[in-house]
């Protein structure tokens, strides 16, 4: 019979060795006091570590709460690019009247409205 080591316990314990191994670990755990102590105490700590890992493990009801902070953070990143957007196209309009100048302008608009929008909506779906 082969040496056991405290890995081949612990595969043992899980059910991962195969049947002729899994007998002589049980032969050896029944001839020794100390082999089974130790199968003992490896039993202990993994019953720990599940009863741990169960008791740790949300429900499934529970939803996490968004941070409030995110949502002020995309506000101010899609103002701010707006601005400065804004801020590089208003002169322009201003020494003349670009037609192309403007609907980019109204495109901006548009596509800024629609971000603040669905950035909201986003917000209302994981609230509820």
């Amino acid at each position: 019979m082969n040496p056991i080591d405290p890995a081949e316990l612990s595969a043992y314990l899980d059910g991962e060795l195969s049947p002729v191994r899994a007998r002589e670990i049980e032969a050896a755990v029944m001839a020794s006091p100390a082999l089974r102590a130790e199968l003992d105490a490896l039993s202990k700590a993994d019953d720990t570590w599940r009863s741990a890992a169960r008791s740790a493990a949300f429900p499934p009801h529970v939803r996490l709460p968004r941070a409030a902070a995110s949502r002020a953070s995309i506000y101010r990143i899609v103002g701010a690019v707006a601005l400065l957007l804004a801020v590089r196209i208003v002169p322009k309009l201003a020494d003349s009247l670009d037609w192309e100048l403007i609907a980019n302008g109204i495109a901006l608009a548009v596509v800024v409205a629609w971000a603040i929008h669905m950035t909201r909506v986003g917000a209302r779906e994981t609230r509820a």
